[in-house]
C-alpha cells in the first residue's frame, strides 16, 4: 500500500503545486518572447521550475523514486489536460493520464503482490507508444489543415469521452473484482490462490478488462475526432485482443477444465466476433 500512497500523493502534489500556474495553451504561448538572446529567461516560469520540482522527487528512497516521479508526471499531465479541456487534445491528455495512474493504483489495491513500475503501463510496448504518436500526428496535421473540422464536432469529442469513461469503469471494476486473479501478463502456471471469477461484471462477459480497454482505445480516437486512427485502432486492437483472449483461454481451460468450459457456454467474451479458445488443451482430449 505504500507504493499506492506515494503515487497518489505525488500526483496530487503535482496538481496542487502547479494549479495556479499559467498552464493553459494560450498562456504558455503568450509567455514566450521568442528572443533567443534571452534564453532561457524567456521561458515561462512553470517550465523554469520543473527541474527543481522533479529534482525534489528524486530525493525519494531509490525503491520509491520511479513510482513518485512517474505519478508526478502523470498528475502534471492530467492538470495540463484539465486546464485545456476546452479543446479535444486537452480532454485526451486528462483521460490518458488518468488511465495510466488508475492502472497502477487499482493494481495496488486489488493485487498488491504484483505491483511494480510496469503496472503504470506507460512502458507497455513500443507498438503502444507508436500508436499514440500516430494518433497525435493525425490530430495536429488535421488541426493545421482543417482547424474547423477538429473544433466543429464538440459533441463527438464528448461522446468519445463518455466511451473512455465507460471503458475505464468496466476495466477497473473487473480488476478490483478479480483481485489476485488479475494480472497484466497471461499466466502459464496456476497459483494455489487462483480462482475462477464468474459473478458480478464477469457474469456479463468473460473478459471485462479487455472490453474496457478496447472501449477506451476506440473512445480516445473518437474524442480526438481522428477518423483514420479510429479505423486503425479498431482493427489493430481487435486483432490484439482476439489473439490475447485465445491464448489466455487456453491457459484458463488448462487451469479450470470443465468449470471454465461451462462458463464459456453461458457467457460471451464481451467483444463481438471474438469467440476465444474452445479446442482441447492436450492431444486426444475429448469434449462433450
Amino acid at each position: 500500500m505504500s507504493e499506492v500512497k506515494i503515487s497518489l500523493a505525488s500526483s496530487f502534489l503535482a496538481v496542487a503545486i502547479n494549479y495556479q500556474l499559467p498552464l493553459e495553451l494560450s498562456s504558455l504561448v503568450s509567455s514566450f518572447t521568442w528572443d533567443l538572446s534571452q534564453f532561457p529567461h524567456s521561458l515561462p516560469l512553470p517550465l523554469l521550475l520543473k527541474p527543481v520540482e522533479l529534482g525534489l522527487l528524486l530525493m525519494f528512497d531509490q525503491s520509491h523514486r520511479l513510482t513518485a516521479f512517474t505519478a508526478y508526471c502523470l498528475g502534471f499531465l492530467f492538470l495540463i489536460g484539465l486546464l485545456n479541456s476546452s479543446v479535444p487534445f486537452g480532454l485526451y491528455l486528462t483521460v490518458l493520464a488518468f488511465f495510466h495512474l488508475s492502472e497502477f493504483v487499482t493494481t495496488g489495491l486489488s493485487n498488491p503482490q504484483n505491483l511494480s513500475f510496469d503496472s503504470f503501463l506507460v512502458n507497455h510496448s513500443w507498438q503502444y507508444g507508436l500508436a499514440m504518436v500516430i494518433s497525435w500526428l493525425e490530430y495536429f496535421i488535421q488541426l493545421w489543415l482543417l482547424p474547423e473540422f477538429k473544433h466543429g464536432f464538440t459533441i463527438v469529442s464528448y461522446a468519445g469521452l463518455g466511451i473512455c469513461l465507460l471503458g475505464e469503469l468496466i476495466r477497473k471494476l473487473a480488476m478490483l473484482q478479480a483481485g489476485r486473479n488479475f494480472n497484466h501478463i497471461v499466466q502459464s502456471n496456476k497459483a494455489d490462490e487462483h480462482q475462477l471469477v464468474t459473478n458480478g461484471v464477469y457474469s456479463l462477459c468473460r473478459h471485462p478488462s479487455y472490453l474496457g480497454w478496447f472501449l477506451w482505445s476506440l473512445g480516445s480516437q473518437v474524442l480526438l475526432v481522428n477518423p483514420l486512427c479510429l479505423i486503425i485502432y479498431g482493427v489493430v486492437s481487435y486483432a490484439f485482443f482476439k489473439e490475447r483472449i485465445y491464448v489466455e483461454e487456453y491457459t484458463l481451460i488448462a487451469f479450470f477444465g470443465d468449470q471454465y468450459r461451462q462458463y464459456q457456454t453461458r457467457t460471451g467474451t464481451g467483444i463481438p466476433g471474438i469467440e476465444g479458445f474452445h479446442g482441447p488443451v492436450m492431444w486426444g482430449e475429448k469434449q462433450d
